[in-house]
């Protein structure tokens, strides 16, 4: 009998694949601190789509898609269901984007909401685990008498105070990274222009943003804060860096918009965490932004845009006088507290690896499966991973080269190159 068939497989189930970095830190979070505690289980990550739609999100390790149909087996012996999951499936589908018969096709929000497929357990033990709503209006019925741990507080009074709290994973996000490698982000940030040198503010930006009406002021004060400091600088960044969205960021007024750098569509959870690290201050406008600066050591705010009841409670909201109140941010020199929510979390993450099997549910020995399909299967999965991180790779080439492009070194030493060879090619 082969001992790896032993160990318990253990999907993790989210919104992996929608393109949103808050989403990936998630995920990495989860692996992280789960195969710590248990080196001996198997994790697989599960998404809606998975592979059949790779992002450059994923960094080339894409979660496996869900069956295409509703009835089929996940073939694990435990699963978590994680993130901001309950939702129908046109909250699901508004996501990606994707038409909701698909995500129904699937059995998306049945997986999310009851732990069923066709009717039947999709794994023998499902634990719904820092789960948060997709949406407000979410029927949560379906979870009553389950185990669920709360991502936020509003969603254990929204499940009837059944739920145990854990809080967000991702205040335990700045375990994920070294202080080498975000120097080194850094440093790549820099050569290719996104990241500037000396003091900088980071300003993360969000349809939620505009939506909510604070971003002119936020733009006045962040102006205000560049004219009153002539060695700050401004970085401007989304957590969901691919999708095409209006940034009122972007225009400052005069030569102040020269120290405002926006950082480029290629960029990942390294490179966010990167910019953030070492800065001066964050004003995040989700609660993955807020979350990931707080757990990265810097002092963070956040601007109110209805959803601040999704916040670590230690975190300030800014509202009034924004002015003032980035003025007081970049002032500070403290970070913000979050020793009783990493406690919380640790706590929980424990109860959750002592709940996972010790053991496969079933006996998976050689002769259990196909050699023939087991290996189409990896090789299917290798070739996936391969052309993905080949696409964010050349995406990446590409940012560069454009951003090296339209450089103000490059306009300025484009017509001296060019000057140089005409005087060449007059003297031969």
């Amino acid at each position: 009998m082969d001992g790896a068939a032993e160990r318990p497989l253990v999907g993790l189930f989210g919104a992996f694949d929608t393109g949103e970095l808050g989403e990936v830190a998630l995920r990495r979070v989860l692996e992280l601190e789960l195969s710590r505690r248990r080196p001996d289980i198997a994790l697989i990550p599960l998404a809606p789509f998975g592979a059949e739609r790779p992002i450059p999100g994923d960094e080339g390790r894409p979660a496996q898609p869900l069956p295409p149909t509703a009835t089929d087996p996940l073939g694990v012996d435990a699963l978590i269901i994680s993130g901001d999951v309950l939702g129908d499936n046109e909250d699901w589908a508004a996501r990606y984007p994707a038409p909701g018969e698909e995500m129904a096709d699937r059995g998306v929000s049945t997986l999310a909401l009851t732990g069923t497929r066709g009717g039947r357990a999709a794994a023998p033990a499902v634990t719904w685990f820092a789960v948060g709503p997709v949406a407000e209006s979410a029927e949560v019925g379906g979870l009553a008498g389950k185990a669920v741990w709360a991502r936020y507080p509003a969603t254990q009074e929204l499940l009837g105070g059944t739920a145990v709290q854990s809080g967000d994973p991702l205040l335990l996000s700045g375990r994920l990274f070294s202080a080498d490698g975000l120097r080194r982000r850094a440093d790549l940030l820099r050569i290719c222009g996104a990241l500037p040198t000396g003091r900088r503010i980071v300003i993360e930006t969000a349809p939620s943003l505009a939506a909510s009406g604070s971003g002119e002021g936020l733009v006045d004060a962040v102006s205000a804060a560049l004219r009153a400091d002539p060695k700050l600088s401004a970085v401007v960044l989304r957590l969901d860096p691919t999708r095409r969205l209006g940034d009122s960021m972007t225009q400052m007024p005069g030569l102040i918009a020269e120290r405002v750098h926006q950082l480029p569509a290629w960029v990942g959870l390294d490179d966010i965490a990167a910019a953030m690290s070492g800065s001066a201050a964050v004003v995040a406008t989700s609660p993955a932004g807020a979350h990931l600066a707080a757990s990265l050591g810097v002092p963070v705010a956040v601007i109110d845009t209805g959803l601040g009841d999704r916040f670590e409670s230690a975190i300030t909201v800014l509202t009034g006088d924004l002015l003032s109140a980035i003025r007081q941010l970049l002032a500070a020199k403290h970070p913000v507290t979050i020793d009783k929510a990493i406690q919380t979390l640790d706590g929980a993450f424990a109860e959750l690896a002592e709940r996972l099997p010790r053991g496969a549910a079933s006996p998976r020995g050689a002769g259990d499966a196909d050699p023939v399909v087991s290996a189409l299967t990896i090789l299917q999965q290798r070739l996936v991973d391969e052309r993905t991180a080949l696409q964010a790779e050349l995406s990446r080439l590409q940012s560069e080269l454009d951003h090296l492009r339209a450089s103000p070194e490059h306009r300025i030493a484009r017509p001296i190159r060019d000057g140089y060879r005409r005087w060449q090619r007059r003297r031969t």
